[in-house]
């Protein structure tokens, strides 16, 4: 039986399925008639592998209507990261034979559409949208980062796919140890270090088994903590190669904006500070300069006071780091406005951003796809 794999926009939820849907071993999943009664299911069914009969297809193709939807980045993220953690597990339990790394490079290239279509709302998502498991949001929010970074240095198609891929999947090696630590305020044990220590070996090994021969992907995953210095784990390498490096950049950038059970986030500009000054070799790192000049000294997403007096939420980078172009939510009295009002921070001193605030003190309600245009007033 020739047998034709499933996308997406080729399953329709609260609709009898119009064929026999079988796993890539052609084992029975779904009879002909079944109902798929959620987009989360469906989804996940996607992420699996799903395939049908190609005759049977082609009979009922009629049947199934190809969805065209607007472009949504607030969507796509929110796709992402539902297919990301059914894809991690199934990368953890699986042995060799599998397409994971198909399934793996798909969603890579997912974010970089995201990215190439409209960045700002990608990073905007990154600070916004509601995460799901920190070791599944993670490194996703590290895999837009390196996106954005490697454009930026003028790499090929194939080298920026292999970085976003060891971006995703560069903590398979702990992503149990990760979830705790998450809600874990107090030190570190001897255990912990120890595993922290060998998973980039360990996630190394778990991506060859399921079947990863992209070696700029495997060596990027094997090297992301180490550093040019040496001080680096779990080989204390000096030699590591650009996308590790990359990587180990946009990895604390990022760790350092999301929230722990224990703390708040970092505000972007005091995070992008940190890299400057801790990573940057004052000014001498070149990854590290290009981070802070695509993400921005307050990127998109984040929220600001301005000089004279208005609170705004930053919707698109500007011609500088430190001079975005932002939406007033209120006036200087506090009073908020019906509609967001534009201003350029970086034409008028009275629009200049005097301080950042954080998320937890903006009383606004903000609703994304509206506020980055995708949705109308």
């Amino acid at each position: 039986m020739e047998m034709r794999r499933l996308s997406a926009d080729q399953i329709r939820t609260n609709e009898p399925l119009p064929w026999d849907v079988f796993d890539e071993y052609q084992q029975l999943l779904l009879r002909k008639g079944y109902i798929i009664e959620s987009q989360r299911q469906a989804e996940e069914l996607v992420v699996r592998g799903v395939y049908v009969d190609a005759l049977a297809f082609a009979a009922k193709a009629g049947s199934v209507v190809p969805l065209v939807e607007k472009f949504n980045p607030f969507k796509l993220w929110d796709d992402i990261q539902r297919r990301l953690g059914p894809l991690i597990r199934q990368v953890l339990s699986a042995g060799s034979g599998t397409d994971c790394p198909s399934k793996m490079t798909e969603l890579a290239k997912m974010v970089q559409q995201l990215s190439q279509k409209d960045a700002d709302a990608g990073i905007a998502a990154m600070l916004l949208v509601e995460s799901f498991k920190y070791p599944v949001s993670h490194p996703l929010h590290v895999a837009i980062v390196c996106e954005l970074v490697t454009q930026r240095l003028n790499w090929s198609d194939d080298e920026r796919l292999s970085t976003v891929a060891a971006a995703m999947t560069m903590n398979l090696g702990m992503m149990e140890l990760q979830n705790r630590l998450f809600h874990q305020p107090s030190l570190l044990t001897d255990e912990q270090r120890q595993c922290i220590h060998e998973h980039p070996v360990i996630g190394f090994e778990i991506l060859q088994r399921s079947g990863v021969q992209d070696q700029a992907w495997l060596t990027a995953v094997l090297e992301h903590h180490e550093s040019p210095d040496g001080s680096g784990y779990p080989r204390a390498i000096t030699d590591l190669s650009q996308p590790s490096q990359v990587i180990q950049l946009a990895d604390i950038f990022c760790a350092k904006i999301s929230p722990r059970s224990y703390r708040k986030p970092f505000l972007p500009n005091f995070a992008a500070r940190e890299i400057f000054v801790s990573e940057g070799d004052g000014g001498q790192n070149p990854i590290a300069t290009i981070l802070i000049k695509e993400i921005g000294i307050y990127p998109p997403g984040s929220f600001v006071k301005l000089a004279n007096g208005e609170t705004a939420i930053v919707v698109r980078r500007g011609e500088t780091a430190n001079s975005p172009v932002v939406a007033a939510l209120s006036s200087g009295s506090g009073i908020p406005y019906v509609d967001p009002v534009e201003r350029d921070t970086g034409r008028s001193k009275e629009f200049s951003i005097s301080s950042a605030i954080s998320r937890d003190k903006i009383m606004v309600q903000i609703n994304m796809p509206r506020m980055w245009g995708y949705e109308k007033k």
